[in-house]
């Protein structure tokens, strides 16, 4: 299995080529279009021919390396392909765009010795010469780069280790609007999530002053939008990564890999109903956990798995009955009467599906009296 990392290098890029590439992406853009076909549904009907007459063109007067070319022509398909897909599940009627200004570098277009990376933009006369050794973030126990990205103010590279992940034991982890609760050595650890909510809350506020704007000053409202939407973004990810990297640094000292929920197609399923409701769901950065959680863990040869999520927190843990609210977070059993909190009792079900447990199997997954003493405090 191959892990995966990437990392930022600030760095003042040649403006020719990102440019360039550009207006090359552009045309590439137009031209491709042209072959999406509508007949009830869109395909592309980009044939190879097709490619090399684009390639052709695009490469008159290009001075710069050929492989350039290539990687916007790949670059654009996906972007078409993608938006096909949307277009036909009726998600989109807008053209794609092209709107960020970077290059992607294959690994054709860059060697990796001694520490360096030497970029070619001119074929054998133009290098950006990067030395990685500068960079304390970036590591030293990779085993190769994949591709590069060039940005008008930093490189973003990836690097790639082979692992096999192995695990002495397992944590399960519930990912919940304002705290994230853990199983992790038979014992039940919550950590705070509400300063990231607080985040998506001061600028939602924000978001509704700003549109009251867009009447009178629409370029005002439309630049300040996207100022604030940054900030958000940076500051709910920078959340995100300082929490993922204390959880995974915890797992990585028990030798734990993770049980997580299997989230995908969550949007479509939740995203549905009341718009306070939504716009509540909107600020879960679940996914994002997750993923940083995910590659984190790999990079050090801990395994992860997803389990299905359904009734996890209807299941009582102990006995398998029906679980309903009691009060506050908790939840009464309709059978045994064990009340606990909610949370709690999610991380006990994903652990025993993780495990591969019946549902019954409690006893059989923890010692029960460590496990009791371990959630003592959620026992009522």
């Amino acid at each position: 299995m191959e892990a995966v990392k990437s990392y930022k290098i600030p760095m003042d890029s040649p403006r020719d080529l990102i440019e360039e590439y550009f207006e090359v992406k552009q045309k590439a853009l137009t031209s491709i279009m042209e072959h999406v076909r509508v007949s009830g549904k869109a395909h592309l009907d980009f044939r190879r021919e097709d490619r090399k007459r684009l390639r052709d063109e695009l490469l008159q007067n290009w001075r710069f390396s050929k492989h350039y070319v290539d990687s916007a022509i790949n670059s654009v398909i996906g972007l078409v392909k993608g938006w096909i897909t949307l277009y036909n599940r009726g998600k989109t009627r807008e053209k794609p765009e092209i709107t960020r200004k970077t290059v992607y570098i294959k690994n054709t277009l860059f060697s990796f010795r001694n520490g360096v990376l030497k970029i070619s933009i001119e074929p054998n006369r133009r290098y950006l010469e990067v030395d990685l050794s500068r960079y304390e973030w970036v590591p030293k126990d990779f085993d190769k780069i994949g591709g590069l990205i060039l940005t008008e103010k930093e490189l973003i590279i990836t690097v790639k280790k082979n692992v096999e992940p192995e695990a002495e034991d397992w944590a399960s982890l519930d990912v919940n609007l304002t705290n994230i609760t853990a199983l992790i050595g038979n014992k039940i650890e919550k950590y705070d999530t509400r300063d990231l909510y607080h985040i998506h809350r001061v600028y939602e506020v924000k978001r509704k002053r700003i549109q009251k704007l867009s009447k009178i000053k629409p370029k005002t409202s439309e630049t300040l939008l996207k100022k604030y939407s940054n900030r958000e973004k940076n500051r709910a990810k920078d959340f995100v990564h300082k929490l993922t990297t204390k959880i995974a640094r915890k797992l990585r000292e028990m030798n734990s890999g993770a049980i997580l929920e299997d989230l995908r197609g969550l949007k479509s399923r939740i995203l549905n109903g009341s718009r306070s409701k939504n716009r509540k769901l909107s600020k879960w950065n679940a996914r994002q956990f997750q993923f940083m959680l995910k590659y984190k863990l790999l990079w050090n040869s801990l395994p992860v798995k997803y389990v299905n999520p359904k009734n996890s927190s209807k299941t009582c843990p102990l006995c398998s009955g029906r679980m309903a609210a009691y009060e506050g977070r908790s939840m009464k059993c309709e059978e045994c009467n064990t009340v606990i909190d909610r949370d709690v009792v999610a991380v006990l079900n994903l652990q025993m599906r993780g495990a591969g447990f019946p549902q019954r199997a409690l006893n059989e997954l923890i010692e029960r009296e460590r496990l009791r003493m371990s959630i003592n405090d959620y026992v009522i």
